[in-house]
């Protein structure tokens, strides 16, 4: 057992350990040579940790981090209500199933300028912004994940005259619960992508504002930096919509790989 558990930490842990490092040594040769366009990472680590002593990156994490929770919440709430909704109203399936593709299709990014200057500038229209950009993969995946659920199941709840809350609870939810999770996982990381999107435009504000001031004065170790945190930060998050997509569906560890 503990040969096994060393094989699979060995598995596991060394070929991201070996990604990283070669990532990095990249990046310090690379970053030697044009240090305009892309500076070292002990540059970007100490661009980070003079920010954090200032509290700049502190203050922008946070205004971030209240329209990315804002907009993820509304986005995993009202996703999978009307996903399942969707699954089970034929009459809001057929009137309004097409319409989720099709606005699916729009890029938000692009329109995001026009929310922000019909809306204002304050953090409900920025939160809405995160909202457009996180609801699709967390909609669609319960869409899908409700249109798995057997059709032999739901005849014999309707043959055993279910009531249609013990018909959600026992068939429709434990079906569709683990293809929405996985649509979580996926707002997830779309959610930073909306709220840097809506901190960019019209009123930099957040960890967007820093990156496009950043960006504007050719301060390559700021803009490598945050990038970096940006990235590590969607990680963990992704790490742990994975974890509760495992809790909620734990009858598909076996056969996931």
């Amino acid at each position: 057992m503990g040969r096994n558990l060393g094989v699979t930490l060995w598995r596991k842990v060394f070929p991201p350990v070996l990604s990283l490092g070669i990532g990095l040594a990249a990046w310090e040769v690379l970053g030697r040579r044009e240090p305009i366009l892309l500076d070292t990472p002990r540059h970007a680590v100490d661009a980070l940790v003079n920010m954090a002593k200032s509290g700049t990156l502190w203050k922008a994490l946070g205004e971030s981090g209240l329209l990315y929770g804002i907009g993820l919440a509304a986005a995993i709430v009202l996703g999978i209500a009307y996903g399942l909704l969707l699954a089970r109203v034929r009459l809001l399936r057929d009137s309004t199933e097409w319409l989720v593709y099709a606005l699916q299709a729009v890029p938000v990014v692009g329109v995001t300028p026009f929310i922000l200057a019909g809306l204002g500038f304050g953090v409900g229209a920025k939160s809405l912004v995160v909202f457009l950009v996180a609801v699709f993969p967390i909609l669609i995946n319960t869409i899908y994940g409700a249109h798995q659920t057997p059709t032999t199941l739901l005849e014999v709840a309707k043959l055993s005259r279910s009531k249609e809350w013990c018909l959600w609870r026992d068939v429709l939810l434990p079906h569709t619960l683990p293809f929405a999770m996985a649509g979580v996982s996926q707002g997830i990381a779309a959610a930073f992508v909306g709220t840097i999107a809506a901190e960019f435009f019209l009123n930099p504000t957040g960890v967007g504002g820093i990156l496009l001031l950043a960006s504007a004065r050719f301060q390559s170790a700021t803009v490598l930096g945050v990038t970096i945190l940006i990235a590590v930060l969607a990680v963990a998050f992704i790490f742990v919509g994975r974890i509760l997509e495992g809790l909620a569906s734990p009858w598909r560890k076996g056969v996931d790989r």
